[in-house]
């Protein structure tokens, strides 16, 4: 009788603990797994207005996208895109090893909290701001790159689908390098400073300490910008739609197409959700692929069965 309850009193307990979840759960449910669960099954479909069904395809959404030309294009411009925003990665380990360099005092808190401002700044004023700083005519980058090689540079970095790449990558950088060195900083104070002064005593310098210690330690924190920075990479949509002039077609010429604006098109513009949807669980499939690989690689699977 007296186990009973206990019992029923440890299930009142744990039941106003979960309570607790409930809102949060129902609201993954109705807002994630629902749409994601009717996504799969609109890219099978042939469907022009959602929830009154449509005529099941199979796998022909997807064949289409595969001979799709734009399609074709868009996925590889997300790759490079993807691949060249990686550059946050390098940059924001050599502004964490600076900042660590300073102490742990306010100085590195001015630096750290300066360099991650850019972050929390909105998608739309980046862009809004590296109008100015890369425009073809009295830039800021391209006055700068004049005064260094003593002739006039009038590079169009986000009105020539040429340098557009570039131009769309250095605003990418500037925004998330800043979170790239803090977790790169909180990675790099983790590591014991023992074996700096064991080093240290042996007679390696700050810049083989850096070589031989800082950057074997940082193997685990690289995977996981890797990881995260070719998913955001994946993802671009807001800064590119702005910079082609809230047009999803990719401008100038063409040049910054994404799978997220292509599906956007598909979705808003000339609707046409089964190719969408498809197009979407295309991108999810990279993106999973991306992270198995990325996990594989850096031993995580083996190290969760040791």
């Amino acid at each position: 009788m007296k186990d009973k309850k206990t019992f029923k009193l440890r299930l009142k307990r744990e039941m106003q603990w979960y309570s607790f979840l409930i809102v949060s759960i129902i609201a993954l449910v109705l807002l994630t797994y629902i749409p994601m669960l009717t996504t799969i099954k609109y890219s099978f479909y042939n469907t022009r207005i959602l929830s009154f069904g449509g005529e099941f395809d199979g796998i022909t959404n997807y064949k289409v996208l595969m001979g799709n030309k734009a399609f074709i294009q868009s996925l590889g411009n997300t790759f490079i895109l993807a691949l060249l925003s990686l550059l946050q990665i390098p940059i924001g380990f050599i502004l964490a090893s600076l900042i660590n360099g300073l102490g742990r005092g306010k100085l590195q808190s001015f630096f750290r909290v300066s360099y991650y401002l850019p972050n929390i700044i909105t998608g739309v004023s980046v862009v809004l701001i590296f109008q100015v700083v890369l425009k073809e005519n009295g830039g800021l980058l391209n006055d700068l790159l004049s005064f260094l090689t003593g002739h006039k540079v009038t590079i169009g970095w986000l009105s020539d689908a040429r340098y557009s790449r570039f131009g769309a990558t250095i605003l990418n950088v500037w925004q998330n390098t800043g979170y790239a060195m803090l977790i790169n900083l909180a990675s790099m104070q983790s590591i014991p400073t023992e074996i700096y002064e064991a080093a240290e005593v042996d007679g390696a310098n700050s810049l083989k300490r850096w070589f031989y210690i800082t950057i074997p330690n940082m193997k685990t924190c690289f995977a996981f910008l890797f990881i995260t920075t070719i998913i955001n990479g994946l993802s671009r949509f807001t800064d590119l739609f702005i910079i082609g002039g809230n047009s999803a077609t990719g401008r100038p010429g063409g040049s910054l197409p994404t799978l997220l604006m292509y599906i956007y098109q598909y979705s808003f513009e000339y609707p046409q959700y089964g190719m969408a949807s498809a197009g979407a669980m295309i991108l999810f499939v990279l993106t999973f692929a991306i992270t198995m690989v990325n996990l594989k690689m850096t031993g995580f699977f083996k190290k969760n069965n040791d």
